[in-house]
């Protein structure tokens, strides 16, 4: 389906319904997308930042759903996430404990694929790349080293040592690189198509 006019993020949304309606009989799925069409043209202009048009798009709904709306009798089924899926996944999230190249991997797997969207393609890559590996580098750069030395005779001084308020720092970057890749991770399970 092809729209000139439309925010790119709407036209990605219409491709998904297109795409999600191919189940429907031709006349139904033409007036689907003609009504979608024509709400998103009222609704939105090609100037609007990704975030508002996520906006309106997250009020539509899944065009999965809109699709299963239209035939309560024949619910379109939906897949989850399939031996590639499931390898991206991981690729994300311990691929960078192959010199970060299994992540770059990943990232590139989760751009070509059509199982997710904009939005879900974005959440898998900014939110902590390099995945677990970025966790473990980020903890053993923060993770202070003290500095011991001895003087002929005389008791060994000990400088650097973490403070409190360093090793409070650390915990909560340390969770935060470990819950991000997991969470996202998660998400994308289950938003694949």
């Amino acid at each position: 389906m092809t729209t000139t006019t439309l925010h790119p993020l709407a036209t990605d949304y219409l491709d998904r319904l297109e795409r999600a309606a191919h189940r429907l009989p031709r006349g139904d799925r033409r007036e689907l997308l003609e009504e979608i069409t024509a709400h998103l043209s009222e609704a939105t202009h090609p100037g609007m930042s990704d975030a508002e048009m996520l906006t309106v798009l997250d009020r539509l709904g899944d065009p999965e759903d809109i699709v299963e709306a239209q035939r309560p009798d024949q619910p379109v089924a939906r897949r989850g996430p399939g031996a590639v899926e499931w390898l991206t996944i991981l690729l994300l999230l311990f691929g960078g404990f192959l010199v970060y190249v299994g992540w770059i991997a990943g990232a590139v797997m989760l751009w070509g694929s059509r199982a997710w969207g904009v939005r879900e393609k974005l959440i898998g890559t900014l939110i902590v790349p390099g995945g677990l590996a970025t966790a473990l580098v980020s903890t053993l750069v923060l993770g202070t080293t003290q500095n011991c030395v001895s003087s002929f005779g005389g008791p060994e001084r000990c400088t650097g040592g973490p403070s409190s308020v360093h090793a409070i720092i650390t915990v909560a970057v340390f969770a935060f690189l470990v819950i991000g890749p997991l969470c996202s991770a998660v998400y994308l399970a289950r938003r694949a198509r």
